[in-house]
């Protein structure tokens, strides 16, 4: 998409109709990638992930920047990219910082300490993913987060850390419907 385009697109829709596009393409495009994941990222696979990564290409600004290198973290991830995953992870941080001075963090498709816990996990590097974990739970304690710090602290045998993650799962605002299950049988396992 030409420069002036974007410009014409900004001028014509506002910059709040654009920030909703790229939420609405970064959660697709995600939601493309992580479905891949499972499946070993087999690249004939990628064709929903492409049309959006396509998308995002066409949206100005350094949401859009971010949410296209998070969902190709997320790709590489699924491929099993360690090396490559952390390039990506390295330079989403970087553009999340750059966007918290001019207005607030990346949000979409996850916040950064969220979506480097996400990948990590994903690629077995738990001890990263816990201490990712552990800062999205510092700045910004959402169900997922709390979830994810609770996955890595039991993939790293802390069943204390585990129990505790667990333990403020329940009493977080928006945990998904499918991980209840999966919080209430360790929960009981922390009382045994």
């Amino acid at each position: 998409m030409s420069i002036l385009l974007i410009v014409a697109l900004v001028a014509t829709l506002g910059q709040d109709a654009v920030d909703r596009e790229v939420q609405r393409v970064a959660t697709e495009g995600w939601a493309a990638a992580r479905a891949i994941a499972p499946k070993g990222g087999a690249l004939d696979l990628l064709g929903p992930v492409n049309l959006r990564l396509r998308a995002l290409d066409g949206l100005p600004g350094p949401a859009a920047r971010y949410a296209d290198v998070a969902i190709r973290a997320a790709i590489s991830a699924a491929q099993e990219e360690r090396d490559e995953v952390s390039v990506f992870l390295a330079h989403a941080r970087d553009l999340s910082a750059t966007m918290a001075l001019v207005g607030g963090p990346a949000q979409w498709p996850l916040p950064i300490d969220e979506l480097e816990g996400e990948l990590r996990l994903e690629v077995d590097q738990y001890a990263e993913a816990r201490d990712a974990y552990l800062r999205a739970t510092r700045l910004k304690p959402t169900a997922n987060a709390w979830i994810g710090l609770a996955r890595a602290s039991d993939r790293l045998g802390d069943v204390v850390g585990a129990c505790a993650a667990y333990s403020q799962v329940t009493s977080t605002p928006g945990l998904p419907a499918e991980v209840g299950i999966e919080t209430s049988v360790y929960i009981l396992k922390c009382r045994v």
